[in-house]
């Protein structure tokens, strides 16, 4: 097991003096406060004793029948209750699938840049993950295929693909429609599982790019694609609430596995958050959840375009709350990054961590959701004035 390279930095960035690009959590300044305590008291009020014991594994029935009517809503996908688990956050849901799916040795092909808390959980399972390569509009297809092949000629076992479609954590890319039906195609083909993990489709910056965010499961006939989706970036991440999506015969096993695991989730966090969906406090937020994202990542990318030497480049998310850069070869993000938080006061994340294949060294993930407007700028005017002395 290896320590998040997340997670390690979590103390230094919360000092006052650093300006933090590193931290990808929601900002708190969109959750809603108020709503959430009015809730909090009213299910305290009516229902204590039931919010406050123990639950089913699978989750509060109330709230598996609002991730039902959300699915079926938002995301345009038909759902039953008996296809539905909810997790503590997607990031159990990656252990509980791991668990299912994934023997020591076993292969999960992941994007290269990847999520590392996948990452992490399928290690930590002793599966091999091998990465493959990203394009603009996503994972690359015919890379995907490659590598299938060369790891059944070598005797391997390939069992999933994990890819994050929506504004991906950690490049910002989004995931092309035709893509997204070839990627089913290509699982079909070889025998695998894909694993959809979806945290931030709904933080999109343009109302009129939302229908080309198509959850891949709407495209699958075959049942290869489990869905996994979390309340954290669109209602507060305290609320330890994410779910999964996937055939009945699947949310039986995962019941058992997650039995091993938490026996069941906090009742008294899925009943808020049931009231929030209820009520429409999500719906109701959502505009200005996106608003917010969508200024301060234009202030970083303005930022970034002014101030940025040349044969530095980066991503343009239209979503999420991360953008990814690639600074020139001869540099080393991780070098670098000692004397960012030294000399400059300024965190980000360095790219390796996100690379199974151990390259990235030249490249980081900023976070635009923690700073405000003034702060992005100057963070930038720093690291730009960082990465140009050692250019020259």
């Amino acid at each position: 097991m290896k320590y998040s390279a997340i997670r390690r930095m979590a103390k230094l960035v919360q000092r006052s003096d650093i300006i933090s690009f590193a931290a990808g959590a929601p900002s708190a300044d969109t959750f809603p406060v108020d709503d959430i305590r009015r809730i909090t008291a009213s299910v305290l009020e009516n229902d204590a004793k039931a919010a406050l014991q123990y639950g089913l594994t699978l989750g509060y029935a109330g709230l598996i029948d609002a991730v039902v009517d959300f699915c079926q809503t938002r995301k345009g996908m038909s759902v039953a209750v008996e296809q539905v688990c909810i997790t503590s956050g997607s990031q159990q849901a990656l252990d509980l699938i791991g668990r299912l799916f994934l023997d020591p040795g076993d292969v999960a092909f992941v994007e290269l840049p990847s999520y590392v808390g996948a990452i992490a959980a399928f290690r930590n399972l002793q599966a091999q993950t091998v990465g493959v390569r990203h394009a603009n509009d996503g994972i690359d297809i015919e890379d995907l295929v490659r590598q299938i092949k060369a790891c059944q000629q070598s005797g391997g076992r390939p069992k999933l693909v994990y890819v994050i479609p929506n504004f991906q954590n950690p490049s910002g890319i989004t995931l092309s429609l035709e893509k997204r039906k070839t990627l089913v195609e290509v699982a079909d083909r070889f025998g695998l599982m894909i694993v959809e993990d979806d945290p931030y489709g709904e933080v999109y910056f343009d109302v009129h790019s939302a229908g080309a965010l198509r959850p891949i499961r709407t495209l699958d006939g075959e049942n290869r694609v489990i869905y996994l989706s979390t309340f954290s970036k669109i209602l507060a991440a305290g609320l330890r609430v994410g779910w999964i999506v996937a055939p009945a015969k699947i949310i039986e096993k995962i019941d058992l596995a997650k039995q091993a695991t938490d026996l069941c989730g906090s009742m008294l966090d899925q009943r808020i958050v049931t009231e929030c969906w209820r009520q429409g406090v999500i719906l109701r937020h959502l505009p200005a959840i996106r608003e917010f994202y969508r200024a301060r990542c234009d202030a970083m990318l303005e930022a970034l375009t002014e101030m940025m030497p040349t044969g530095v480049s980066w991503t343009k998310p239209s979503g999420g709350l991360f953008l990814w850069v690639t600074l020139p070869e001869q540099l080393d993000s991780e070098v670098l990054f000692s004397e960012a938080i030294a000399q400059q006061r300024v965190a980000y994340v360095s790219g390796q961590p996100f690379h199974v294949n151990s390259k990235g060294h030249n490249t980081l993930r900023l976070a635009f959701s923690r700073e405000n407007e003034d702060n992005i700028r100057t963070g930038i005017h720093r690291l730009a004035g960082l990465f140009k002395s050692h250019l020259e």
